[in-house]
């Protein structure tokens, strides 16, 4: 076996297998039933065993091939999970429009080399697409437009 391994497979094969296994384990306490009949939980658990088998196709083979660790880039990280919890503050208060276009510019800080024109237009057509989707679409009861009292 080799010194160095392929860290970037590896930490990859280990998460799709953590995943696969937390699906499984949503599927535990339900019953399965048959392939013509089945339960609830037989799609939980036939997508778990399909990514627990993908997480090992990817981990077991870069367990024996070099490679390098990975070095994180936190900006990026930083800036979506930033957009996540900004979009989550604003959309109950000023609506689903405003929190869109709070979290786009928030996300955008990721890719410092993006143009204000193309993220005016990202923001338009993601909002646009939101209350398509979600509010007319769905009938998700969200205003797209909240102003607070």
């Amino acid at each position: 076996m080799n010194a160095k391994k392929d860290w970037a497979d590896v930490i990859g094969g280990l998460l799709l297998l953590a995943g696969g296994l937390w699906f499984m384990s949503m599927a535990a306490g339900q019953t399965m039933g048959t392939l013509r009949r089945m339960g609830p939980g037989y799609m939980p658990m036939a997508i778990g065993v399909l990514v627990v088998v993908f997480g090992l196709l990817v981990a077991v083979p870069a367990l024996f091939r070099a490679g390098t660790l990975p070095v994180p880039e936190w900006r990026p990280f930083a800036t979506i999970c930033l957009s996540v919890l900004a979009f989550a503050l604003v959309v109950e208060k000023f609506g689903l429009v405003p929190a869109t276009v709070v979290l786009t510019v928030v996300a955008a800080l990721a890719e410092p080399k993006l143009k204000p024109l193309q993220l005016g237009i990202l923001c338009l057509a993601l909002s646009a697409i939101g209350v398509g989707v979600f509010v007319k679409g769905l009938g998700i009861p969200v205003a797209a437009f909240r102003w607070p009292v």
